[in-house]
């Protein structure tokens, strides 16, 4: 599965638990476009744009643990953060 980056998270924390959100409240931004091509949101026309929501799977990736690199004796191991 593949994990949201920072800006992804951001944009998903905004929608998540709010319904259909009127996408003139986001900046100009290809972030949007990344997380329709993934499937983590939905559009739909509204009357002066579009209105976006996020998806089950937008919600279980913005859940999914964090990959965090960490530099040990054995040389770089992968550790997990929330």
């Amino acid at each position: 599965m593949l994990v949201p980056n920072h800006h992804e998270r951001q944009l998903m924390q905004m929608l998540r638990g709010r319904g259909w959100v009127n996408g003139m409240v986001f900046p100009p931004t290809k972030v949007i476009g990344n997380l329709l091509e993934k499937g983590w949101i939905e559009r739909r026309s509204a009357a002066q744009g579009f209105e976006y929501r996020m998806t089950e799977m937008g919600l279980s990736a913005k859940m999914a643990l964090i990959p965090r690199k960490q530099e040990g004796r054995g040389g770089r191991r992968l550790s997990v953060d929330r």
